[in-house]
């Protein structure tokens, strides 16, 4: 087994260990919300139809990936701290994990297979499919099909790349996201590009790029981390009873990565209430809202082994450097991005998609939203932190004002009593809102008001030192 050097996440530098690991994850994430777009984009090209059968089934893909990425955060917790306090039992508890997740992603497969046409009804998709032909539903199951088989492969994949990152191969971790981005990328273009020899017309098409893909990535990531670590065989004695005794923090952080399918369908039956031209919107909105927060996806896939790491060896004030440096950044970077969408939502909700009435939604969107991305990201990578020092809790308290408490409601307001440009702004006020609960739950652990905190007596500033 190839040893992993944990001390360098507490012995470089604040800013040079910040960057040095997320550097590498900015081209693979890129890549990766870049090819959510691009297949967005390639669909609007065929027809309304097809991006708006496309835009109810994303709440469910969504929640897809929100376990499989829920399962991969708990597996990086866990390594992180297995590789900082018990390093013997490192390649059993990778294996364990990856078990774990296998027997998970399979479950719930099975039941979303079953339960399929009732959570499409759920976004709305009765609305839409009562006035449409026949064969756009079925291409719309196909597609849903072939993406419940295939779920257990992106889910491995995604599990594995954040075990690499957890024992600090970031450099391989991002190689292998960036390879598998790319390739979906290169399957998508070759089968659904008009031009192409090789195109196949229908949302279907879709699911054998995601299957074929995710399938090959996983074998390929599988040798990767059998090569640095020699995995030993899962321990079904225990696997079983430990899956049944999930503890409380992999329950919620998994519970976590829901809220946002969760959201994503609750604004997609608003915009269907609105009009099905809304819902085909959402379709592009929720693509290119992921990459506007590419900083932020960036933090989350680094900073929780860092901070993770650092906490528990018991530097708590690297954290709170770390902290600082991260939600700095992200603030001016949001920023950054806002004016220059700002400057061009007319050619880039064009380029986007050729229909006059998606592209004119678009534009609102880009006009509005943006300016709350800042609060938003920086709720989003201090919810993943929380969730590496075992502070599931607050994560979780975090996510549910952010994306159902203020995002919802606001939107919901917004589209009903001030038209469609007030669903917009309503989104950009929920975003912003987002800084309230981190901003409480920063000063409660004595990140911000330095003063106050030195008036405490020792007791209750002992309290804090051990959580924060």
């Amino acid at each position: 087994m190839t040893l992993c050097n944990s001390q360098a996440f507490i012995d470089q530098p604040v800013a040079k260990l910040l960057w040095r690991n997320s550097l590498p994850m900015i081209a693979a994430i890129m890549a990766l919300f870049a090819y959510d777009l691009l297949e967005s984009t390639l669909l609007a090209f065929q027809s309304e139809h097809v991006l708006t059968a496309f835009g109810f089934t994303l709440p469910i893909t969504a929640a897809m990936t929100a376990l499989a990425i829920g399962l991969s955060i708990r597996a990086n917790n866990k390594v992180v701290h297995c590789n900082c306090t018990d390093k013997a039992n490192l390649a059993q508890t990778i294996s364990n994990s990856l078990m774990t997740c296998l027997l998970i992603v399979t479950l719930c497969s099975c039941l979303f297979f079953i339960a399929s046409e009732q959570l499409l009804s759920l976004t709305g998709n009765r609305i839409w499919t009562d006035d449409i032909n026949n064969t756009a539903a079925i291409a719309q199951s196909d597609y849903l099909d072939i993406r419940y088989f295939g779920w257990v492969f992106m889910a491995l994949t995604w599990q594995i790349n954040a075990t690499l990152r957890a024992l600090g191969w970031m450099k391989i971790a991002s190689g292998l996201m960036l390879s598998w981005a790319l390739c979906k990328s290169f399957l998508a273009v070759i089968i659904l590009t008009p031009q192409s020899p090789f195109y196949a017309n229908g949302l279907e098409t879709l699911g054998f790029v995601h299957l074929i893909s995710d399938a090959l990535f996983t074998f390929i990531s599988l040798l990767f981390l059998q090569k640095k670590v020699m995995l030993k065989s899962p321990q079904f004695s225990t696997l079983l009873s430990s899956i049944l005794r999930q503890k409380r923090d992999s329950s919620l952080i998994v519970f976590q990565q829901f809220i946002t399918p969760i959201s994503m369908a609750a604004l997609t039956a608003i915009a269907a209430n609105m009009d099905t031209s809304y819902v085909a919107t959402l379709a592009l909105l929720f693509r290119l809202e992921v990459l506007f927060l590419l900083l932020p996806m960036v933090l989350t896939t680094s900073m929780p082994a860092i901070i993770g790491a650092n906490y528990w060896l018991g530097h708590k004030e690297r954290v709170k450097n770390l902290y600082k440096l991260a939600f700095s950044s992200i603030a001016i970077f949001q920023l950054i991005v806002a004016l220059i969408v700002f400057s061009q939502s007319y050619f880039l909700s064009s380029f986007l998609c050729p229909h006059h009435a998606i592209s004119m939604n678009l534009e609102s969107y880009l006009n509005w939203v943006p300016w709350g991305y800042g609060a938003a990201g920086i709720a989003i990578v201090f919810q993943s932190c929380l969730n590496a020092k075992n502070l599931t809790v607050l994560a979780t308290l975090i996510t549910l004002c952010h994306r159902i408490i203020f995002v919802l409601p606001l939107s919901a307001l917004g589209a009903f009593a001030f038209n469609e440009l007030g669903f917009y702004q309503g989104l950009m006020l929920g975003h912003l809102s987002a800084i309230i609960p981190v901003f409480f739950v920063l000063h409660r652990f004595g990140y911000i008001n330095k003063q106050h905190q030195s008036l405490l007596n020792k007791n209750t500033l002992k309290g804090i030192t051990n959580e924060s």
